[in-house]
């Protein structure tokens, strides 16, 4: 049987897509926001990858990895939206 490793950067993506929600929302941050968010899928896609190529990873960092997708593409779209509103003076 072979031994079941961690995926690398789940755990980064969970982070990176879980925190780049709340930056999102604060005017400074939200080109930061995006920037996370993008990161985070990118690592998402690098580690869907590594799984691809047959990879022996465990079932709890692929969960990670999904969710942390899941968050930044949330993320991602909060800080376009609130890049916008407070680029057009719309929230000022």
């Amino acid at each position: 049987m072979t031994a079941q490793r961690n995926l690398p950067l789940s755990t980064v993506t969970l982070v990176f897509g879980a925190l780049g929600i709340p930056l999102a929302f604060l005017r400074q941050l939200c080109v930061p926001a995006l920037i996370m968010a993008l990161l985070a899928i990118a690592f998402h896609f690098l580690g869907r990858r590594l799984i691809a190529k047959g990879g022996a990873y465990g079932p709890g960092s692929i969960k990670h990895s999904l969710w942390g997708f899941r968050l930044a593409a949330v993320a991602g779209a909060s800080a376009v939206l609130m890049w916008v509103l407070w680029g057009t003076g719309l929230l000022l």
